[in-house]
């Protein structure tokens, strides 16, 4: 079990990218390449199966441990619980119906961080959380406290080298980001309700709240998903989200348990006085 505080030096940059984003319902993921930007084709499917990050997280339509290659522990399919429904919520922006992620970081607080699984990620892909200020942990993370919005980062081996860091926002570790926007459109979040508050990119969550974080480790050769030509080695992306999945889960602070404890009490003892 750790705790750390990070005192970071939050950086307060204006970014248009992180303007118009909204929670948006998941609806039945498909492999229709069309509509939100993560219902695309998996590279990853085996036959018709549906292996984006979206069907992953809902299990809908269901999946089997054949349908997906490359799973990450071997049985990570299906899994059981789901930890969304089709009724949960993806962060899109709202001008385009969902078809970019733009940025997003989460809100200062403590939280569970750890890896769910991945398909057909390359395992020498190392991801963590990283502070506007430049501090970043690797890897699965317990009860840890920040001081300050965070991103999601993975480091790539290709195309660019090993030290070659891409955030979940523009603004996040500026002096460590190996590509300064979102070109390359890296992320995807969910969560199972979009009471979750969004305030110039960032999310803070509404009481005990759990989100799941999808990366694409295929950069595109830094050209993001619009270009059409291969320039170079790397295949084209599928944006399918699923070669690392990660769950984000927001944890109460001891005064905010108490809090709540409080109100069930008060609630119990006027309940009690009801039925008196």
């Amino acid at each position: 079990m750790r705790h750390i505080s990070l005192v970071a030096a939050l950086a307060t940059v204006a970014v248009s990218p992180l303007n118009a984003q909204t929670w948006q319902s998941i609806g039945v993921p498909s492999n229709s390449n069309a509509g939100a930007y993560w219902n695309n084709m998996s590279a990853d499917r085996v036959g018709s199966a549906v292996c984006n990050v979206a069907a992953i997280l809902t299990n809908m339509p269901a999946l089997t441990a054949a349908d997906c290659d490359n799973e990450t522990p071997v049985n990570l399919l299906p899994l059981s619980p789901a930890p969304l429904t089709i009724n949960g919520f993806f962060l899109g922006s709202s001008v385009t119906a969902g078809n970019q992620p733009g940025a997003f970081k989460f809100a200062a607080g403590t939280y569970n961080i750890s890896l769910i699984g991945r398909l057909a990620g390359v395992q020498t892909t190392g991801w963590g959380i990283i502070t506007d200020a430049g501090v970043a942990f690797a890897g699965n993370q317990s009860n840890l406290t920040v001081s300050g919005p965070f991103a999601i980062w993975i480091n790539q081996a290709i195309p660019a080298g090993p030290n070659t860091i891409f955030t979940s926002a523009l603004t996040a570790g500026a002096n460590l980001v190996g590509a300064p926007n979102t070109a390359n459109q890296q992320f995807a979040v969910f969560t199972n309700s979009n009471s979750a508050l969004l305030a110039g990119g960032v999310i803070s969550a509404n009481g005990v709240q759990t989100f799941y974080v999808g990366m694409e480790d295929n950069t595109n050769c830094g050209r993001g998903f619009a270009a059409a030509v291969r320039l170079c080695e790397e295949p084209l992306s599928d944006r399918d989200y699923n070669d690392l999945i990660v769950s984000v889960q927001a944890v109460p602070e001891p005064a905010t348990i108490g809090l709540m404890g409080f109100g069930l009490l008060a609630l119990a003892g006027i309940a009690k006085r009801r039925t008196a």
